[in-house]
């Protein structure tokens, strides 16, 4: 199998790239702000931004997988990098026969449906990320072959170093930042070691369309932090908490996903946050 791994370098793009290396997979992946990573792949410099680098990049390597993790939240590369790269990823694979897998989000959702969203419900998304990362997957999904994986909240189970859920939890509890944790936003975590199984699984296997791979777990963003404190053996008791209430903007209050479809096909097992920040190592 040769894989592609854009976003190489960043935190979901670099276990992508090591859990496939160990499963013997000729792996490319591709890095733009930040350093190559000291992992034996081929190591692109690459401009997603850019559709003729992207077209030549793809021609030169040929893989049979791309797996699309670049994005920008916010600033002035959100649309280009995280809307409209895609589209550009999405022609060239789509001629070269090769299987594209685009991450997506659970912000594509307004947060009001009162249960977890499946794959078939309509996105309302609130924020300009979520509107970015919609208009990506209509572009992706314009094109046979291509699959869009929309997941939620990303951490890790190393403890170094740590995720940025985790890091935003610890600056917070020591004084080093400032904002609270919702108690009344609720999302679905999930361990970045089973989604890039879960990702590397769906690589392999002839699927198209939207698949929703994340946490089997509702939790607020609050409980959450609390949960990643806790596995490091610290108290998370004085953690700033707020409402999503109390501050201006709208916000998607329970984007939840329901990924009983990804549970039914896939062999990677979804673990919880409880059970995966267990065997923490």
């Amino acid at each position: 199998m040769r894989l592609f791994v854009t976003g190489g370098t960043g935190y979901l793009g670099q276990e992508l790239v090591r859990q496939a290396l160990a499963l013997g997979w000729e792996v490319a992946a591709s890095h733009h702000t930040r350093p190559p990573l000291p992992y034996p792949a081929t190591w692109v410099r690459l401009d997603l931004r850019d559709a003729e680098a992207t077209r030549a990049a793809l021609e030169s390597l040929r893989p049979d997988a791309v797996i699309n993790t670049a994005y920008a939240q916010s600033g002035p590369d959100l649309w280009p990098l995280s809307a409209q790269a895609p589209g550009h990823l999405a022609a060239v694979t789509h001629r070269l026969s090769a299987r594209l897998i685009q991450l997506s989000t659970d912000l594509v959702f307004d947060g009001q449906a009162g249960r977890p969203y499946r794959e078939d419900d309509p996105p309302n998304p609130l924020s300009d990320y979520g509107r970015a990362k919609l208009e990506a997957e209509q572009q992706v999904l314009e094109r046979e072959g291509s699959l869009v994986v929309r997941t939620s909240l990303i951490y890790g189970l190393r403890p170094e170093p740590p995720d940025k859920h985790t890091l935003f939890a610890l600056r917070l509890l020591r004084g080093e930042a400032q904002g609270v944790l919702f108690h009344d936003e609720f999302r679905s975590p999930v361990a970045v070691e089973d989604l890039a199984a879960a990702l590397l699984e769906l690589a392999q296997y002839p699927r198209e369309g939207v698949l929703h791979v994340a946490g089997p777990e509702v939790l607020s963003r609050l409980e959450f932090g609390r949960l990643l404190l806790e596995a490091r053996g610290l108290d998370p008791a004085s953690l700033p908490s707020g409402s999503v209430l109390d501050f201006p903007g709208p916000r998607a209050r329970n984007t939840a996903l329901d990924c009983t479809l990804a549970r039914s096909l896939l062999h990677t097992r979804l673990r919880g946050v409880r059970e995966a920040l267990a065997l923490r190592t």
